[in-house]
């Protein structure tokens, strides 16, 4: 598989999936209400983060055992969708139960839209074994521009039907996951996937390890609360303009991590494989690639970013006009972080996940207690340099622990 094609497709495919997210959203906005939009928005938020937490890190357990126990991966893949299937149901009612009497989840609206939890958590897991198969670009389409297409197609249907049903955007969420999760599901499953990887043997009784999900469960669970808890924060500490102006700048600016779909989807399988085939120039090479091509697409994206940014926040108009010196901290701090990613993705797939994922818990913790203390004196500065700098160093102290392994020495060289 050629580096630079696979990037460039699974990049070109991420970009496809990031205007139907816009897409989806600017064409919706025409046809529904305000309110019902509103409504919207926050229950397709639920969800995503459900879904997230949902799939307990179960992605990057299957890329690991493709490199580990090719002859297990389906009947691996099988039950870790089981369990994700799972987890999803019981988000979904834990999700409609906590938001009763809630102004946005009013009617049926609500638990119709979280309907598609379990598809998205699985859809999310079965990312993981299309980019063990070899099919990173399918992967990348799949966790971050399927559904969203879907509902692209959704929205022109309702304005050219000349419909205005939040009921009807509800159910087309929860088919539109369902729909993707089976037709990449039967992509999967075919025989010629994953170039002929061997068949379960018959008295095999393998199935999903825990000392190897639980680190993973643990990250993912961990990734999701150092991503959004900075919005709830100043949510809670600043006025509702100041909170619209650090979204919308760091949403932007977070248009830079696109590289890292691609470098999960193509690096990741290959940085299990080559460990445990005990490649060691190999990884480090892979390694170094991947670290450079992450840097260079971030330090390309944060100049972009920093350039035609301005002009965006200017046809906002107020208060979002005057928020250069944000959006560009925001850049900056999202281009090195994306350099850094690759760490993560190694320790994952070296079986050494627990390492990250005691890094990133301690990073937790200083930022949260960085939002606590930082944000009331400091605003909108105090969340995005506790949001960013909670990453790096996360990346960097994983990258430290690792290279005080015996078997990471190639790292110090």
């Amino acid at each position: 598989m050629n580096w630079r094609d696979s990037v460039s497709l699974a990049f070109l495919v991420r970009c496809v999936g990031a205007a139907g997210s816009l897409g989806y959203g600017l064409l919706l906005a025409g046809v529904l209400s305000p309110t019902a939009m509103g409504e919207f928005t926050v229950a397709v938020s639920v969800a995503i983060i459900a879904a997230t937490v949902s799939r307990f890190g179960l992605d990057a357990y299957l890329m690991r055992c493709a490199a580990c126990e090719p002859g297990e991966l389906r009947f691996i893949a099988s039950r870790c969708l089981g369990a994700s299937c799972l987890a999803g149901i019981l988000a979904w009612g834990i999700c409609v139960w906590a938001g009763r009497g809630a102004d946005f989840a009013t009617g049926p609206f609500f638990a119709i839209l979280l309907l598609g939890i379990p598809f998205l958590a699985m859809s999310y897991v079965l990312a993981g074994l299309l980019k063990a198969g070899g099919l990173p670009a399918a992967a990348v389409f799949l966790e971050t521009g399927g559904w969203q297409c879907l509902m692209c197609v959704c929205a022109i249907l309702m304005y050219l039907a000349g419909s205005d049903s939040p009921f009807l955007v509800a159910v087309c969420f929860a088919l539109g996951n369902a729909l993707m999760f089976a037709v990449f599901l039967h992509v999967s499953w075919r025989p010629s996937f994953g170039s002929g990887l061997p068949a379960r043997s018959v008295d095999s009784a393998s199935s999903p390890a825990l000392r190897e999900v639980a680190p993973l469960a643990g990250l993912s669970v961990g990734n999701v609360i150092m991503r959004w808890s900075d919005t709830l924060w100043i949510a809670w500490w600043l006025a509702p303009g100041e909170v619209a102006v650090y979204v919308v700048c760091t949403r932007l600016a977070g248009g830079i991590a696109f590289i890292d779909h691609a470098i999960n989807a193509i690096a990741a399988p290959r940085f299990a494989r080559q460990h445990q085939s005990g490649e060691t120039q190999a990884l480090r090479r892979e390694f170094l690639r991947a670290c450079a091509m992450s840097g260079m697409f971030g330090a390309l994206g944060a100049a972009a970013v920093a350039l035609l940014g301005p002009y965006v926040l200017d046809w906002l108009g107020d208060p979002y006009s005057g928020a250069d010196l944000i959006l560009r901290l925001a850049a900056v701090a999202m281009a090195v972080q994306v350099a850094l990613v690759p760490i993560g993705h190694l320790a994952a797939m070296s079986g050494r996940a627990s390492d990250h994922f005691k890094a990133t818990i301690l990073a937790l913790a200083l930022q949260q207690t960085a939002f606590l203390l930082l944000i009331p004196s400091f605003g909108m500065v105090a969340a995005l340099s506790g949001f960013a700098l909670s990453r790096i160093f996360a990346h960097l102290l994983t990258l430290a622990i690792l290279r005080s392994r015996s078997e990471f020495t190639w790292l110090a060289g």
